[in-house]
């Protein structure tokens, strides 16, 4: 028998309700037929991808990493730094990337003149080990909790890691609009197997807090929306959906011929940010001294 537990809000049960239970596929070339299934929380509405995986072999070849300095990353990382600067980030200061990926905001921060700056991913080889001894004053952990087991143990990790008063950038995708009876229109956020807990701005919230850090500033809105015309998630979801949730066709600039087939993309290509498909919550939160 499948047991179900939540690891935010300790909900247990042996005998889940069929309306908390989903099957889709995933969104990379990889993993677009495979079928994974998922189990959302009633009680906080965190949602859980349930088939078991091996995390070295899923991100051997990880679309994400692939990303490349194009326009629609500088703007989104653009926007994304605005939300640092905010906080108070100064370009003197101590920046960790953690789950950097390929390196590609490490990158767009030193070109910004931010050159203390080091990513951290362990499926990736050239960022797979931390300094030793190193403390921050900042550390972005963005589109990372979701693709872990444990959002407390990450978090805690990133505490560890902080010197007093730093701060901690947390962005995730958002379980809140999810039906999962009908999983298909939200493929791309659920992203599988990649992202094993869905968490929503409330529980993105009560993480930061139960590790004992303050919160400074919350966003509803993601990092990817920007007035920019193709810089807005609305657009890509769109552009992803066009191209049949095959995300290494969407970061494949030769698909951009799409937009020749689908005149509609044109259409959130420009107005898109006023019609979001989905949101992203993110936290700023800061260590006590």
């Amino acid at each position: 028998m499948q047991s179900y537990a939540c690891v935010i809000c300790n909900y247990s049960t042996d005998t889940p309700n069929h309306r908390d239970l989903g099957a889709v596929c995933g969104n990379t070339e990889r993993f677009k037929k495979p079928v994974f299934h998922l189990w959302k929380c009633p009680q906080c509405q965190t949602i859980y991808s349930v088939d078991p995986v091996n995390f070295q072999d899923i991100y051997l070849d990880y679309p994400l990493n692939k990303r490349r300095m194009d326009f629609f990353a500088k703007m989104t990382m653009s926007n994304l730094l605005k939300r640092l600067k905010l906080a108070g980030v100064k370009k003197t200061d101590s920046i960790l990337d953690y789950g950097c990926g390929n390196g590609l905001f490490v990158l767009f921060l030193k070109k910004g003149g931010y050159p203390n700056v080091i990513g951290y991913d362990p499926y990736v080889p050239e960022f797979a080990k931390l300094p030793d001894r190193i403390l921050f004053d900042c550390i972005v952990a963005n589109d990372v909790i979701e693709h872990v087991t444990d959002p407390h143990a990450m978090v805690q990790d990133c505490v560890n890691l902080l010197k007093p008063s730093g701060l901690l950038y947390i962005g995730t995708t958002d379980s809140e609009g999810v039906e999962m009876n009908n999983l298909k229109p939200h493929i791309m956020r659920l992203h599988q197997p990649f992202h094993r807990i869905i968490l929503n701005q409330e529980t993105l919230k009560s993480v930061g807090i139960r590790a004992g850090l303050q919160l400074i500033k919350t966003y509803r809105r993601s990092y990817m929306d920007t007035f920019v015309p193709f810089s807005n998630y609305r657009f890509l979801d769109e552009f992803s959906k066009a191209l049949g949730h095959n995300m290494d066709l969407a970061l494949n600039p030769a698909s951009g011929i799409v937009l020749m087939r689908r005149p509609i993309l044109w259409f959130y290509a420009f107005f898109g940010y006023f019609f979001p498909s989905a949101y992203e919550p993110a936290v700023v939160l800061r260590k006590p001294k």
